[in-house]
């Protein structure tokens, strides 16, 4: 294993850096910044013994920090769960605004609404490009908030509000920001832990770097210098990526865009994305996300699954039911598997890729989620395939030929990217595990309510 850990060196020689901040938090000489060449947020210098001790991109102790989250409960491969449903917003133009079925919405709501709760602590638009976490104290302003974001963000600003701000806050993030908060409070600032109320988190596919923003931007005729505000779901199971300018708003196809599907390949990602083996966020209360599944397929606005990681939120989503401000159906832990791809929820490439990194005597994080053991490891060789074929890929990025990776998608690679429509029809149209018997799928009388 190839680890740093007296200092950033190896998270910025391998470009692993997620924007938490928890590394700018402990150790204030540190600023988070993007870099010009590689697009993506990370420190402005190496730090020493302290930022190394809190950074996700270092180590994540996931034994220990369930523990501490999930006190006398065992974790399975999912992580600590309660419940798992499939839901949605009984509230039409909410659910056509989110992300995914206004699920996160409604339980906020809920939770401000608790006189044990002070406010929220959720990302927010500033300007352009630039979304920070804000404190949310008003019901009307959680209207406000935007959809899920997919480019990378610094974010020291979560900690710094917990620490300047008394009171509960319910905290909502994506995993591997989840892991910088909580590294981060176990190792330099416990007292932290009483401001936090409970936390929401989002399933994570993956982050990309401003590269892919100005790849599309380079594809499109769009003016990235220019760009208002973005947002990359809303008004159906599938959305659109929208990009406001000074000069109006264009709309692009997520599914079917040719540019889309090449500026937002898995090259774009931050790099720490192909070893993330916790997609599923299992540090979190309760986890939503997308519920990709033959039985949503035709259903004509989103719906989330959810994932209860404490009784008290699964007795909220039965709360919010009971209530008629969600429409939601028990569904079993399989469909987490299902709607997120075994490949994403169990680490499949992750662990054998950091392998990999090993092997080539690179850095990568040390973590083991509980997923590890049910993860079937990719091949040796399709890994070293994988990481031969980003590097090149990234260089054209940071050389800024996207139009070369556009021909490369239309040429070398095209059959992979037929193959990726063909396994959607297959599984997700033709139902084809089900008539296989692979799977049982979750059965569309019970989603007859949803729309």
């Amino acid at each position: 294993m190839t680890t740093i850990r007296r200092d950033l060196s190896g998270v910025l020689a391998s470009s692993m850096c997620i924007g938490c901040g928890a590394c700018q938090a402990a150790d204030p000489t540190i600023s988070i910044v993007l870099d010009p060449v590689k697009q993506i947020y990370e420190p402005d210098h190496v730090g020493g013994p302290e930022a190394a001790a809190v950074c996700p991109a270092v180590a994540v102790d996931f034994p220990g920090l369930q523990a501490r989250n999930f006190p006398g409960e065992t974790p399975g491969p999912f992580g600590v769960v309660k419940a798992v449903h499939l839901a949605q917003s009984t509230d039409l133009e909410r659910n056509r605004r989110s992300s995914s079925g206004g699920i996160i919405k409604e339980l906020l709501h809920h939770l401000l609404a608790d006189p044990e709760v002070d406010g929220i602590i959720a990302l927010g638009h500033v300007e352009g490009l630039d979304f920070r976490p804000r404190i949310v104290r008003r019901a009307e302003e959680i209207e406000e908030l935007p959809g899920s974001i997919y480019h990378n963000l610094a974010q020291p600003q979560a900690l710094q509000l917990l620490e300047e701000t008394e009171g509960r806050f319910v905290v909502v993030a994506i995993p591997c920001h989840l892991e910088g908060l909580f590294t981060y409070i176990e190792a330099r600032a416990p007292h932290l832990r009483s401001r936090i109320h409970s936390t929401v988190g989002l399933l994570c596919g993956w982050q990309y770097s401003h590269h892919a923003l100005r790849a599309i931007c380079a594809f499109k005729g769009i003016d990235f210098d220019d760009i208002q505000d973005i947002s990359y779901r809303g008004g159906g199971p599938i959305g659109k990526l929208v990009i406001h300018t000074s000069k109006g708003s264009r709309s692009i196809g997520r599914r079917v865009d040719f540019g889309y599907q090449v500026a937002f390949d898995r090259s774009f990602n931050t790099p720490r994305c192909h070893v993330c083996v916790n997609h599923g966020n299992v540090l979190a209360d309760v986890v939503v996300g997308d519920a990709w599944l033959p039985s949503t397929v035709a259903t004509t606005t989103g719906i989330s699954i959810v994932v209860s990681r404490t009784a008290a939120m699964a007795d909220t989503i039965d709360q919010l039911f009971d209530e008629g401000r969600i429409r939601a159906v028990p569904v079993s832990e399989d469909e987490i598997q299902e709607s997120q791809k075994r490949n994403v929820v169990y680490g499949d490439f992750a662990y054998a890729y950091a392998e990999h990194l090993d092997r080539l005597g690179l850095h990568r994080p040390d973590m083991v989620a509980p997923n590890r053991v049910a993860a079937r490891l990719a091949s040796p060789r399709s890994v070293e395939r994988f990481h031969d074929e980003l590097v090149r890929k990234l260089r054209l990025q940071q050389q800024g030929r996207y139009r070369l990776l556009y021909l490369r998608k239309g040429t070398v690679e095209l059959h992979r990217h037929a193959a990726k429509y063909l396994r959607w029809f297959g599984v997700r149209i033709l139902r084809l595990k089900s008539l296989t018997g692979t799977r049982r799928e979750v059965s569309r009388d019970l989603l007859k309510g949803f729309r």
